[in-house]
């Protein structure tokens, strides 16, 4: 009886190879035997991964077992349907191919013609192999049963194979699934596993590969429209054309604004229907020089030949216009669909494909981010090419952490003391800040890629990577150092508090690093604090048993409300710099920063304020009260390592004579 071993399988037993020939297993017996005819044979389980294949798929495919193993069978069995070769072709019996596919020495047929069809490969119908039809080699497989309906009349299939290293070749195929597989003697109660299939395949044609140059025409299933890889295979001939003949192209990054509306109220059939018609709409479009692809979700490419800037950015206000005007209807539900899209011509300094992608797909966010509905032109000038480069930057971001290239720096929190009141017990406040280090070993503001990492979803890892490497500096300070230090301030983004387990990594830190809680004051910001209250409050009250501090950071960038800075145990409130920094001629922002402190100081938090530059701007704030400040007018900010080494070179704080602290005098008083 046939069957296929269901014994975990080590790497010594993922390939049919010869030597199961005398082992007494038949279905090894047949696959080496098949791949002595050149006949390959895949086995794939009830997920269509690949669990092993004989010497004859591996010669054919260009894949190795080892490299195959549990990979998609559509990666490693890449078939293009060729002209003339549905299935419907011509009424052939399976029994009759299949043992022509088996008989040693019969000679092949005549392969069909070979000219790609724009269309994807018609899904292989299963042929279902009886349990005893692999006992003899040679033997044919029986004909399907005539009224089932998962079972088709013909299985002739011919299709171009497009082996692992391009190069294309003619095969005939069939798929059949494992029926029948019998338990084990003592496994007869055991549960039945999943049924897997057989692949098998051989080269029509004369003996050996037939190079045909590869069209590699690759398609999106549901939409019928290029694939991303084929897509970017058609980039890359279109840059080498624009560099060979100077051609102009340009490429059009679509993204549909209100897909997950639908997908989420009407499911995702709804979504697939709506994708089919958003294709229909842009294959109408579509020249005989052009082609268009599905990249994503919901999200297109058109590649425009013989096109200027102008052209194409018509052709793409007047698709945004059509699916603008579009109403689509499901379930008496109706959306109204809109796209952003971002287009980008096609020039010398793009490389590569991907950077075509690349910059089409960030111009394409930038006309999300300025209100959806939008056409983005990618133009290469400085603001998007560093904010594209910063894009960039977080896609590698575990590498460049890793690398340094992330450095912690520091600016002092200063306090306001009004003339002639005593000054509190000094020692440094300071808040962390980071830097980025660059190719030429120069430090550049970090605001790019913190907008980027907060868009990727990404900041969390950066607020880690500060709170780390910020506890184990303090930590290592010595204790005459350490009594010098009064508040260590760090950001955390609303993203960072919404991620489990963010509690629980700050105090195995602090913990780690042994560094007193009462030291360290976390800032968040107002927009973050008022959009997860009920999740901020139980974090600050978890932290503020330990002793740590908190700082509402941007105060009036965003609610300014003042009714939750009651229900939250704060410390400091920081007033956001564009309050501050024309305070001297605004009369609406003094009156804000008056307020604010106002509220604090009858709540008890301390005020600060944020981006002074001027000494004039000082002796304002220090009238209204604002207990601290913190700009460039004090102190530019300066490597968190040189900061805690001027701590280690001081004395301890009661010595007479003791000189400033490197940052902030802290003072709580």
């Amino acid at each position: 009886m046939a069957k296929i071993d269901d014994r975990p399988e080590s790497s010594s037993h993922a390939a049919f190879d010869r030597a199961d020939v005398h082992r007494g297993s038949p279905d090894k017996q047949l696959a080496a035997w098949l791949s002595e005819i050149d006949v390959g044979v895949i086995e794939i389980d009830g997920e269509q991964r690949v669990v092993r294949f004989n010497g004859a798929a591996e010669r054919l495919t260009g894949w190795s077992i080892v490299e195959a193993r549990g990979a998609l069978v559509d990666r490693v069995l890449r078939l293009i349907p060729a002209a003339g070769t549905v299935s419907g072709d011509q009424e052939l019996d399976v029994g009759e191919e299949m043992t022509a596919l088996f008989d040693e020495g019969a000679p092949a047929k005549a392969a069909p013609a070979l000219a790609p069809r724009r269309e994807p490969a018609v899904p292989l119908a299963p042929v279902i192999i009886d349990e005893g039809a692999l006992r003899t080699p040679g033997a044919p497989l029986p004909a399907p049963d005539a009224g089932a309906a998962s079972k088709p009349p013909h299985g002739r299939y011919t299709a171009l194979l497009e082996r692992r290293d391009g190069s294309v070749i003619p095969v005939l195929h069939t798929i059949g699934a494992l029926a029948g597989r019998p338990a084990r003697d003592g496994q007869r109660d055991a549960k039945p596993a999943s049924p897997g299939q057989l692949i098998l395949f051989r080269e029509l044609g004369a003996p050996g590969p037939v190079p045909i140059t590869p069209a590699k025409p690759r398609y999106d299933a549901l939409t019928r429209l290029l694939d991303r890889y084929a897509i970017i295979d058609r980039i890359e001939e279109a840059l080498n054309d624009c560099r060979r003949t100077n051609t102009p192209y340009a490429l059009c990054y679509i993204d549909l604004d209100r897909f997950r509306l639908v997908n989420a109220t009407c499911g995702h059939e709804a979504g697939d229907d709506l994708l089919q018609w958003v294709a229909t709409r842009v294959h109408e479009i579509v020249g005989p020089s052009d082609a268009a692809g599905r990249i994503g979700g919901d999200e297109f490419v058109l590649l425009l030949a013989n096109k200027t800037e102008r052209e194409a950015e018509r052709i793409a206000r007047d698709l945004q216009i059509c699916l603008l005007e579009f109403r689509f209807g499901w379930a008496e539900k109706t959306f109204s669909i809109g796209a952003s899209i971002g287009l980008v011509v096609l020039g010398p300094h793009f490389e590569r494909a991907v950077d075509v992608l690349g910059a089409a797909d960030h111009a394409c966010r930038i006309a999300k981010e300025n209100g959806r509905g939008r056409l983005q032109v990618y133009l290469e000038d400085q603001q998007m090419t560093t904010s594209r480069r910063s894009m960039q930057w977080v896609a590698s971001l575990q590498r460049h952490l890793a690398e340094g290239r992330l450095r912690l720096y520091a600016q002092g929190i200063h306090p306001l003391v009004k003339p002639g009141a005593p000054r509190g017990p000094r020692g440094a406040h300071f808040e962390v800040l980071v830097r980025q280090l660059g190719d030429d070993g120069r430090f550049y503001s970090p605001v790019g890629i913190i907008q980027a990492a907060e868009q990727s979803g990404l900041i969390h890892v950066i607020d880690r990577y500060v709170a780390r490497q910020a506890f184990r500096l303090i930590g290592a300070l010595p204790q005459h150092a350490l009594r010098r230090l009064d508040t260590c301030s760090i950001n955390l983004s609303g993203v960072s508090l919404l991620r489990e387990g963010l509690l629980d990594f700050l105090v195995e830190q602090l913990h780690r690093a042994q560094v007193p809680p009462s030291k360290i004051c976390f800032e968040i910001t107002e927009t973050a604090a008022l959009a997860n209250l009920g999740e901020v409050l139980w974090f600050m009250q978890e932290l503020g048993a330990m002793g740590c501090r908190f700082a509402i950071d941007d105060f009036g960038s965003g609610h300014a409300s003042y009714g939750y800075l009651e229900s939250l145990p704060v410390d400091y409130v920081k007033i956001d710099g564009m309050f501050v920094r024309d305070l001297q001629d605004n009369t609406l922002h003094r009156a804000i920063v008056e307020s604010v402190h106002r509220i604090g100081d009858t709540l008890g938090i301390k005020t600060v304020a944020e981006q002074v530059e001027n000494q004039e701007i000082t002796d304002l704030l220090t009238s209204m009260g604002i207990h601290y400040a913190q700009g460039w007018h004090f102190d530019k900010p300066q490597p968190l390592v040189d900061l805690c080494a001027s701590l280690r070179a001081q004395g301890e704080p009661s010595d007479p004579g003791l000189p400033e602290p490197p940052a902030g005098d802290g003072s709580d008083g």
